[in-house]
C-alpha cells in the first residue's frame, strides 16, 4: 500500500502517546493483559510456537505477551513503534538470553528473512489499514497468531454518543469477516490452515469519564 505523509504523521502521534504513558501502562492495561493471556493460551491450544527459529512480535508494548511467549522460543524479537515501550519490555524480560529488541512500525515491517512465527496482541487496529496490514504480516511467515479488536467493540460508548447526536472519536475497527476472508484466501494459496476464535471481553467502569481515562492512561487515546 502507498504510504502518505498523513499516515506517517499518524504513526508518529501514536508512538508519542503510547511512549508518554509507558511508565504507567501496566497498571491500567487490563484488557491488554487479558488478551495477552487469551492469545498465549490459544497458541498453546494450536500446538505451541515453532520449536526453532525466530519468533517476532509486532507491537510488544511493555511486554505483556512477550513475557508469556519468550521462553517458548529459540529466539524472540520484540518490536514496537514507541522506544519507551520497547525499553519497558526489555526490562520485563530481564536479559532473556534469546531475546532481541527492535524499534519498528509493524504496518511497514518487511523481514529480510521470514520469521518462524509472527505474533501480535492488540496492535493492528492502529494500522492505517488493519486488514491489509495483517495480511501483509501473514504473508511473511508460516505461523501467524494475533489478537485484534473488531468492529462493534465498545457499544455502550458509541450508543452514548448517538444519544447526544454526536460521533465518537474511536478508531474504525476491522470487521472479523474481512480479516477471515483475507487470511483464509492467503493461506489457501500455500496450503496452510487457519483457525479463528472470537471472544467477548467485558470490563466495567464507574462512569464514562473512568472509561475514557482507561484509554488515556495507556496512551491509546489518539482519535480517528
Amino acid at each position: 500500500m502507498p504510504w502518505t505523509e498523513a499516515a506517517t504523521d499518524r504513526s508518529t502521534l501514536v508512538a508519542k502517546r503510547f511512549g508518554a504513558r509507558a511508565g504507567q501502562y501496566d497498571e491500567h492495561a487490563l484488557l491488554q493483559r487479558e488478551s495477552a493471556a487469551t492469545l498465549a493460551a490459544f497458541i498453546k491450544d494450536q500446538g505451541g510456537l515453532p520449536p526453532a527459529g525466530l519468533v517476532a512480535e509486532i507491537g510488544c508494548g511493555t511486554g505483556l505477551l512477550s513475557e508469556l511467549l519468550a521462553s517458548e522460543a529459540e529466539r524472540y524479537l520484540a518490536t514496537d513503534i514507541a522506544p519507551e515501550m520497547l525499553e519497558r519490555c526489555r526490562l520485563r524480560l530481564g536479559g532473556h538470553a534469546g531475546a532481541g529488541f527492535a524499534l519498528m512500525d509493524g504496518q511497514r515491517t518487511a523481514f529480510a528473512q521470514a520469521p518462524a512465527a509472527i505474533v501480535s496482541n492488540l496492535a493492528a487496529q492502529w494500522f492505517v489499514d488493519p486488514v491489509a496490514g495483517l495480511e501483509r504480516l501473514a504473508g511473511q511467515t508460516a505461523f501467524f497468531a494475533f489478537a485484534v479488536p473488531l468492529a462493534g467493540s465498545f457499544p455502550e460508548w458509541r450508543e452514548a454518543f448517538r444519544e447526544l447526536g454526536r460521533e465518537p472519536g474511536l478508531l474504525p475497527l476491522p470487521k472479523g469477516d474481512d480479516i477471515m476472508r483475507a487470511l483464509t484466501t492467503l493461506a489457501a494459496r500455500s496450503g496452510r490452515r487457519t483457525r479463528f476464535r472470537t471472544e467477548a471481553h467485558t470490563l466495567r467502569y464507574a462512569n464514562a469519564r473512568a472509561f475514557a481515562d482507561s484509554f488515556r492512561n495507556i496512551g491509546a487515546d489518539q482519535p480517528k
